[in-house]
């Protein structure tokens, strides 16, 4: 089954400390979660797991952006102002790589937008998939890779992953217009994922516990200079 779970509004903080707790704690260890982020709060940003946070700090300052952190994932800098921002959570063995990945799932999503009568395109360079490199600094919607989804020439869709062992935490950004409200492209990619799991769709919601414990993470870690510092 494909849990797609609702979980309280959080800013950027709570939503990286959310997918943290789901793809590292034992007692969602084998679900299939698919979670999209219920934002609080005004425009923010991520940035990947390996870049330097001097530059992209810099960046953000310039563009009025008071709330950002790193990502556990890697990948660009992404902002987040009326984006629909999603995480999907399974295990898969190394047999699939990331690039592998990566081109399924995002081939999945443009299918069923076609399937829909939403026909959009590929960015079909087919370098390897990696984080962004050396702690160099990119904006990732300017600056596609392969398997992104395309529209007019613009990145629409893109992604950033982290292995787990044998989980896979993937946290994707859909970058059109009141996408973040459009319940027809969070359908979209809930079937797309369930495809890709080869597996029906359930609904729930977070324990108690759970968003306690994804909040004290929230605000230990994801809120802190030391995390947003590392590098």
């Amino acid at each position: 089954m494909v849990k797609v779970l609702s979980s309280p509004r959080a800013d950027v903080y709570g939503q990286m400390a959310f997918d943290e707790v789901l793809v590292s704690e034992p007692s969602f260890a084998g679900e299939d979660l698919c979670r999209f982020f219920n934002w609080t709060g005004g425009p923010c940003a991520t940035f990947g797991y390996a870049q330097f946070y001097n530059s992209a700090k810099a960046g953000f300052e310039a563009a009025g952006i008071k709330e950002f952190t790193r990502r556990p994932t890697g990948g660009g800098i992404v902002l987040h102002k009326d984006d629909l921002t999603f995480s999907l959570i399974f295990n898969c063995t190394r047999d699939l790589n990331v690039r592998q990945i990566y081109d399924k799932l995002h081939g999945l999503i443009k299918e069923n937008f076609k399937k829909s009568g939403v026909d959009f395109d590929s960015y079909n360079d087919k370098s390897d998939y990696r984080p962004a490199p050396g702690g160099q600094n990119s904006a990732c919607f300017t600056n596609p890779v392969g398997g992104d989804l395309m529209s007019g020439g613009v990145k629409i869709l893109g992604g950033a992953m982290r292995r787990y062992g044998e989980r896979i935490l993937y946290q994707g950004s859909l970058q059109l217009k009141g996408a973040r409200e459009n319940e027809f492209f969070k359908t979209v990619i809930e079937n797309a994922f369930a495809e890709f799991r080869s597996a029906p769709l359930t609904r729930g919601e977070l324990a108690p516990e759970t968003v306690e414990r994804a909040f004290a993470l929230a605000r230990d870690c994801y809120a802190s200079q030391a995390w947003k510092g590392k590098f």
